[in-house]
């Protein structure tokens, strides 16, 4: 609830024109751990980098753009539950917008957790990086740099739900609203 977006980027897996958004956000702030995501105070306090009051209908156009009409937005994650969500939907509060209803979301952690257990593993490590890693997939970009991170994950979500066997319902039916997230206090739709 304290922090802010420092970057965001998405990805249609459908492909096509304009299939990407990728963009560094103002926090007016200070931005701390800079050595682990490489992004600076410098990098995103600036007038030409958008604050997320104004991005928020940009974002929101772009994934309107993208989706079929009536249904449902499905968005991946990995540690969607815990943190992405909790983020965007914190970011959405404070900015006094409206998050939208038809949005779900997909963690990608709780995808590989269950790719151990049906391979009869213990969890080790599971972050994106450990993923890559199993999946030997080469390294492209910045870790912790959100498109870099997207790629890997547009990556390696096919690859968890084929070992998996699951189909695009399965991943519907283990997808989830913002307000399953923690630090709701609305109960589920679903």
């Amino acid at each position: 609830e304290n922090e802010r977006i420092i970057e965001i980027a998405l990805r249609d897996l459908e492909g096509g024109e304009n299939s990407t958004f990728q963009t560094l956000v103002n926090p007016q702030r200070f931005v701390p751990n800079s050595h682990v995501h490489g992004i600076t105070t410098r990098m995103v306090n600036k007038a030409d980098v958008p604050r997320m009051e104004d991005l928020i209908p940009i974002l929101l156009q772009f994934v309107r753009s993208r989706q079929k009409p009536g249904g449902y937005v499905v968005l991946a994650a990995h540690n969607a539950r815990s943190f992405d969500v909790p983020f965007l939907r914190s970011e959405f509060t404070r900015c006094k917008a409206e998050f939208p209803s038809n949005w779900l979301f997909v963690d990608t952690l709780t995808l590989a957790r269950e790719m151990m257990k049906s391979k009869g593993e213990k969890s080790t490590s599971i972050s994106l990086q450990a993923l890559r890693q199993s999946f030997e997939i080469p390294l492209t970009g910045k870790a912790h740099r959100a498109m870099a991170d997207v790629d890997l994950l547009s990556i390696i979500l096919p690859r968890l739900t084929f070992v998996l066997k699951w189909s695009i319902s399965d991943l519907i039916m283990k997808s989830f609203l913002p307000s399953d997230s923690p630090k709701s206090k609305k109960k589920s739709l679903r």
